[in-house]
């Protein structure tokens, strides 16, 4: 048998501290002792359940009994947290103290920063050599011993001092709990149920937490709608009617402008005005949308062109070109009007990156496996970072500092598109960025 097959690794570091006598602070050592293969399985279930059966308790005496190094591991960490100032410890120890101290710390025992400093490969090797040669001798002497030999395992892992901590252990015996009661004791190696049991557990431990996260991304999506929707609502009544009234007074001043600068300037507030009336709307409807109008079979290259041609004259003043490759024979299913409101948003978010000069390519490729249709829509323009696509449907967030808007428009796109079990993703690119929609298809 060789190392690698009687263990299966490292235990967490037993860190001792040496007293110089001196002001100065402590020096520390990380003892590191091996995990037996066969005392994995009782490990992992220590580590992931709280487990306090009867039935749980034996297999650790069980295993305590059978593995002088995790044996040796769980006295030292009794030792050191009921002995802090390292004083002789004189007595017995039963096997049940040992498992009592795995039942209410076997879930944290685990530190992963330090558990990861573990010994480098060349090093483990040989210090698993030894250990197995202890660990061979340790079956053959008395198991109330083991603590009182347990000197061969402190120089065998490399403590270069004596410490106080062995001193502890020479004076006490060990008993096994189960020692009057034979038949209590279970068989020597570890039964494949026990394996089962514990990937179990840690199977049941991820959907629990998997379902946890769910239900918790729900709730919180949930409550930024309610904040939303709350902000919508006092925004359409208090800023909407401020908001009219500068327009409709700048509207009025236009026709009295004294010269086309003036007139000029009075349009830009009558435009912003309506922007943010627009921004106010776009909050409101992912707050609280309409249901959708469905319509089986509308054409998508109606929807696209209906959505385009209104927006050319923007698109040739800013050079930007268009190219549109959509089946004319290509229906979907779901309410158009919602359709083509998130093409618009795509192609004015794509716009708004590019500035002037660049080139915009809308396609939709169908799935007739999945019975959808994917609309792609890239750009040119300046690119976006994995962090700003991940956020890009919080209605709380712009990546404008990036050149791109991102913001309400998109979340409107973002809730059309779960109004129609549908998603919509932005994926950063070489240049530019893509934003793929996907979308019902119709199946006659």
């Amino acid at each position: 048998m060789s190392s690698a097959d009687l263990f299966a690794g490292w235990l967490p570091p037993i860190v001792i501290e040496h007293d110089n006598g001196t002001a100065n602070p402590s020096h520390e050592e990380r003892i590191w002792l091996p995990m037996r293969s066969s005392s994995s399985t009782t490990l992992l279930h220590a580590l992931v359940s709280r487990d306090t059966s009867a039935t749980f308790r034996r297999k650790l005496r069980n295993t305590l009994h059978h593995d002088p190094a995790l044996c040796l591991f769980t006295a030292a960490k009794l030792v050191q947290e009921h002995e802090r100032g390292w004083r002789p410890i004189a007595g017995r120890w039963t096997t049940k103290q040992l498992a009592d101290w795995w039942v209410r710390h076997g879930a944290n025992v685990w530190d992963g920063a330090s558990f990861l400093s573990c010994p480098d490969t060349e090093t483990g090797e040989k210090l698993l050599q030894r250990f197995m040669r202890l660990d061979q001798h340790f079956q053959t002497l008395p198991f109330s011993r083991w603590l009182m030999e347990s000197d061969l395992w402190w120089k065998a892992a490399g403590l270069h001092r004596q410490a106080s901590i062995c001193e502890s252990m020479h004076s006490i015996r060990l008993i096994d709990s189960d020692q009057a009661d034979p038949a209590s004791i279970p068989n020597k190696h570890p039964s494949n149920q026990d394996a089962h049991e514990a990937f179990g557990k840690v199977t049941t431990m991820v959907t629990e937490r998997e379902r946890l996260q769910s239900e918790f991304s729900q709730s919180l999506e949930s409550v930024r709608r309610d904040l939303a929707k709350q902000l919508a609502y006092g925004l359409s009544h208090e800023i909407n009617n401020p908001l009219a009234n500068i327009a409709t007074r700048a509207q009025g001043l236009i026709a009295a402008a004294a010269s086309p600068q003036q007139a000029e300037s009075l349009q830009r507030i009558v435009d912003q005005s309506y922007r943010a009336h627009a921004m106010i709307a776009d909050l409101m409807f992912y707050a609280h949308p309409p249901e959708p109008q469905r319509v089986s079979g509308f054409e998508a290259r109606q929807v696209v062109d209906s959505v385009i041609e209104p927006m050319r004259p923007t698109l040739q003043s800013h050079e930007i070109v268009v190219d549109i490759q959509v089946p004319r024979s290509l229906k979907c299913d779901g309410d158009p009007s919602m359709f083509g409101e998130a093409i618009r948003a795509l192609i004015l978010n794509a716009v708004e990156s590019i500035g002037v000069d660049g080139q915009i390519a809308l396609a939709i490729q169908t799935d007739s496996e999945s019975e959808l249709c994917l609309l792609r829509i890239s750009d040119s323009g300046q690119g976006l970072t994995a962090e700003d696509a991940a956020r890009a449907f919080d209605p709380y967030f712009s990546g404008r500092e990036a050149g791109r808007g991102l913001g309400l428009s998109l979340c409107r796109v973002h809730r059309i598109a779960e109004l129609h079990g549908a998603t919509i993703q932005l994926h950063p690119a070489l240049i530019g960025c893509v934003a793929e929609l996907t979308w019902p298809m119709h199946v006659p």
